[in-house]
């Protein structure tokens, strides 16, 4: 449990590192002008309300339309307006100060948020579906990205949960109102190591399970912009600085399974009886019933999600991975796949798939 915490911890801030990077390069831009967009143009990664990302609001407008990503972006910012005198902001150009600030956030997403779709699919009232999904959106503070992810993933299963997530996540979240200390600010030679080793380890792993590969260049960047920074305050030490990086090598160490399934219901998004699919997954049986599963990455590894398929008939594979090929059809309201064939495969080196 405290192993798959750290990993999930380090995924969430492998994932940030390249938006932090650029909003540092960003907030050098001369007339202040520079640190007023960055909310603005990354994933929300930092301090305040992170539905400002404009990314994340052409994500919601795609994924929820125009009128609740306005509602989420117009939202945050007046939440802004009133908590963001109260933060204490970095004065240079270090990224671990931000790097650190997230840390508790990362840690509480790791820990939670892969229960989301527990949370979705069990089945309770729908009063405590929302308080719930409300309650985890508050205390995990995902990035505005992550946010999308998790309640269009969510939206599926259990409408009020994504509704819920959608309306405090990244507007009335801890981030949106904690409070950035100065000991935040500053450099430290052996922080950016381990941050540079830590990136170009998942980087030379093309994500490593933790990320979504398509950040591996992303990653590279950052562990030459890291190991210049190592060298250049090679005198400089501030140990509090060194947590955010210590977890994601260690993260890229340790390593963790897939997370363990937890839904109650089997649902394939997007698809429709008739489809025809080739589909590899781990095998999940209870009593007579087979359903295969693979998880899902949009940035990391926190926001994995299953995707999975009942079979129509129960399968002659028992356990381990297998693959199968047939047709969606509709069987008691519920998508099954009506497999042709059906065979035993090895488990793949990397058990994730990536949107």
């Amino acid at each position: 449990m405290v192993s798959a915490i750290v990993v999930n911890a380090a995924a969430i801030l492998l994932e940030s590192v390249p938006f932090i990077l650029a909003g540092a390069i960003c907030a050098r831009i001369p007339l202040r002008l520079g640190r007023r967009i960055v909310p603005y143009l990354g994933c929300g990664c930092g301090a305040g309300p992170s539905a400002r990302s404009l990314p994340a609001f052409a994500a919601a407008w795609i994924v929820f339309g125009p009128l609740v990503a306005a509602a989420r972006l117009g939202a945050a910012v007046a939440v802004e307006k009133l908590a963001g005198k109260n933060r204490c902001e970095a004065h240079d150009d270090s990224i671990l100060g931000e790097l650190r600030a997230i840390v508790p956030f990362a840690l509480g997403g790791a820990a939670l948020l892969p229960l989301m779709p527990a949370i979705a699919g069990a089945h309770l009232p729908v009063a405590a579906v929302a308080v719930t999904a409300a309650l985890t959106a508050f205390v995990t503070s995902p990035c505005a990205l992550g946010t999308i992810g998790v309640a269009a993933i969510a939206r599926g299963i259990a409408p009020a949960a994504a509704a819920a997530f959608l309306g405090v996540a990244g507007i009335f979240d801890l981030r949106a109102w904690s409070r950035r200390s100065e000991q935040c600010a500053g450099h430290d030679c052996i922080a950016y190591a381990l941050a540079f080793a830590a990136c170009a380890l998942a980087a030379v792993r093309g994500g490593g399970t933790l990320v979504n590969p398509r950040f591996t260049p992303a990653l590279w960047i950052c562990a030459i912009a890291c190991g210049y920074l190592a060298h250049r305050y090679r005198t400089h030490a501030r140990p509090a600085l060194r947590i955010g990086p210590a977890i994601m090598l260690a993260g890229c160490v340790l390593g963790s399974p897939a997370p363990v399934y937890y839904a109650t219901q089997t649902t394939l998004a997007g698809a429709f009886p008739g489809e025809r699919i080739d589909f590899t997954g781990a095998v999940v049986r209870s009593g007579n019933k087979t359903a295969l599963v693979r998880y899902a990455i949009a940035c990391c590894r926190a926001d994995a999600a299953p995707i999975s398929i009942r079979l129509d008939t129960s399968a002659a594979v028992r356990s381990g991975w297998a693959r199968a090929w047939g047709t969606l059809v509709l069987r008691d309201g519920e998508l099954r796949l009506h497999a042709g064939k059906i065979e035993p495969v090895q488990a793949p080196a990397d058990p994730f798939v990536y949107r």
